[in-house]
């Protein structure tokens, strides 16, 4: 049975190189990234946790303007790792063109580095 965990995330968006970075606000000991797609890395800590997520073309990626990406409303991400694969879901909340839009991701790949079995969610406050 995997390990659940619940952490709360905050954000930095760079609009010049447009490079989203979501990360949990405790502290944490970085160990490995690993690149779930093109331009899609999820890093770990010591515990095998997932602690991080940096999308890089982040307006590509999730089909957003860029001005929209810097003011994120909320953040809703799930990570399901098991002994085979690890699969992420992103949800965010943007404003485009004055309207509240919910911006969606899924992506997964193999667990190659045998990441243990969690499930993590990560939300904004």
């Amino acid at each position: 049975m995997p390990v659940k965990a619940d952490f709360e995330v905050d954000y930095k968006y760079d609009s010049k190189v447009d490079a989203l970075f979501i990360h949990v606000k405790k502290d944490y000991e970085y160990d490995t990234s690993i690149e779930l797609d093109n331009d899609i890395i999820l890093d770990f800590d010591k515990k095998g946790v997932p602690v991080a997520l940096e999308l890089l073309n982040a307006s590509r990626i999730l089909k957003s303007p860029k001005y929209s990406l810097n003011d994120i409303r909320n953040i809703k991400m799930s990570i399901e790792v098991d002994e085979k694969s690890i699969n992420l879901h992103l949800q965010m909340g943007v404003i485009i063109h004055n309207k509240n839009q919910t911006q969606s991701m899924d992506t997964f790949t193999s667990n190659d580095m045998g990441i243990p079995s969690i499930e993590t969610e990560l939300a904004s406050a």
